[in-house]
């Protein structure tokens, strides 16, 4: 077909309602228009003035009366099969929605996260997906310096969960809960039981974890709201690296409160609070709207707000 008739029937197509191929498939299959109005479910009046509009707009009267029975015109004939075959499939596309069964379930599902998150939710998700959809299999990505935007909309990830001011503009979020900080510190280390001051902890030798190698820290910006500032002797990118760091030597380290009580219950480390003010952040799991109704995917979020302890079901632009 030339592109001036591609153009051509482009626009014819344009113009046309869906439903008025509906209408024209039952005219054409009953032959009749009362028949035909019942198969669509409107009134003899209604699918007459159908019958108008389509005669018009194929310029053709699609049925003609002989006698006293209507017949097919050659036209309508013709399209007859490809008609009823193209309406039959515009059905099945619009009942086409994706049905989610945990039961049968056999998807894999990207999440990209901190490990320190990892550590908490893996192991409570994965108990939850082999009860509730034993067929799913679950990858737990690092986050690297790529945009996690770009990965989430092009579906190589399905779900971030991390800070939520870290989250890009374009996707939708749901919190899932605050977090704290706590410091962590060998049962031998002196500041498991002395005084922990502000001047105290400045001084002490630190390890910093920086999972994105931020140049600055919130730790950083509290101290220096106080007017001090601290030594970093080791900077790693694993929360996980912190008990081989921490047990065997006098270093500190900040942490989210979350994975402070992991450390203490796992490894035997003490939490003290920290000695001045130093803000928390929110944890939000994000995605990409294209993918917000996908029933697989409201599934894993429900499923990780359940693991994490959401309070609520809300979400939101971030």
């Amino acid at each position: 077909m030339s592109s001036a008739n591609d153009r051509r029937w482009a626009g014819a197509l344009a113009g046309l309602d869906a439903n008025l191929l509906v209408a024209l498939d039952a005219l054409i299959t009953e032959s009749n228009v009362t028949r035909a109005a019942k198969r669509v479910g409107v009134t003899q009046s209604a699918m007459s003035q159908t019958l108008g509009r389509l005669r018009r707009q194929f310029d053709d009267p699609i049925l003609v009366k002989v006698g006293r029975h209507m017949e097919l015109t050659p036209f309508a004939s013709r399209i007859r099969a490809r008609l009823h075959a193209a309406i039959t499939e515009l059905e099945a596309v619009v009942r086409d929605r994706p049905v989610f069964d945990p039961d049968t379930a056999t998807e894999r599902f990207v999440i990209a996260t901190v490990d320190y998150l990892a550590m908490l939710l893996a192991p409570a998700l994965r108990r939850l997906v082999a009860t509730e959809a034993p067929g799913v299999r679950l990858a737990i990505h690092a986050l690297d310096d790529g945009s996690i935007s770009g990965r989430l909309a092009e579906g190589i990830v399905q779900l971030y969960v991390g800070v939520r001011g870290e989250t890009e503009r374009a996707l939708e979020t749901q919190p899932l809960h605050r977090e704290e900080l706590s410091v962590v510190v060998r049962p031998e280390h002196p500041l498991a039981t002395a005084e922990l001051t502000v001047e105290a902890y400045a001084e002490a030798t630190h390890v910093h974890v920086s999972p994105r190698r931020e140049a600055g820290s919130i730790v950083d910006r509290g101290l220096a709201a106080v007017g001090h500032t601290r030594a970093v002797a080791v900077e790693v990118p694993y929360f996980a690296l912190l008990p081989g760091l921490i047990r065997g030597s006098d270093l500190i380290a900040t942490v989210p409160s979350r994975i402070a009580r992991y450390l203490a219950d796992e490894f035997g480390l003490v939490v003290r609070e920290p000695p001045l003010e130093l803000s928390g952040f929110d944890v939000c799991m994000a995605w990409h709207p294209s993918f917000a109704a996908e029933p697989s995917l409201i599934w894993l979020r429900d499923a990780v707000a359940r693991v994490a302890g959401a309070d609520g079901r809300e979400h939101s632009r971030s």
